[in-house]
């Protein structure tokens, strides 16, 4: 977990899930990631479900499922299984849909 307030930057890989409230930049590769509406992340985050109800900006890919809650905002490339937008989500730039899930991502 990246709690409230905190600056994280580097390349993190999460066996499990990865809960952000605070701040990271660079790589995050997770089984399940989950952004807080104070959360944010920027730079290439790969997992395999992803619910975000911060800010996702540059690269998301979630293999199986995306959901972005109402106060959720995703930027930049944009790839998923399944999707779901709750009222007031916002996805901006280019969006993919993965329909093989051995399908590599750049």
């Amino acid at each position: 977990m990246v709690g409230s307030g905190v600056v994280a930057i580097g390349t993190f890989k999460v066996p499990g899930e990865a809960t952000i409230s605070g701040n990271v930049q660079g790589e995050l590769t997770a089984a399940a990631l989950n952004v807080l509406p104070s959360g944010e992340v920027t730079g290439k985050s790969v997992a395999q479900t992803i619910v975000v109800s911060g800010k996702m900006n540059q690269s998301t890919t979630a293999m199986q499922s995306l959901v972005v809650d109402a106060t959720g905002v995703i930027t930049g490339e944009i790839a998923y299984g399944d999707l779901e937008i709750r009222r007031g989500g916002e996805l901006l730039g280019s969006i993919t849909q993965i329909k093989n899930q051995s399908t590599l991502i750049k």
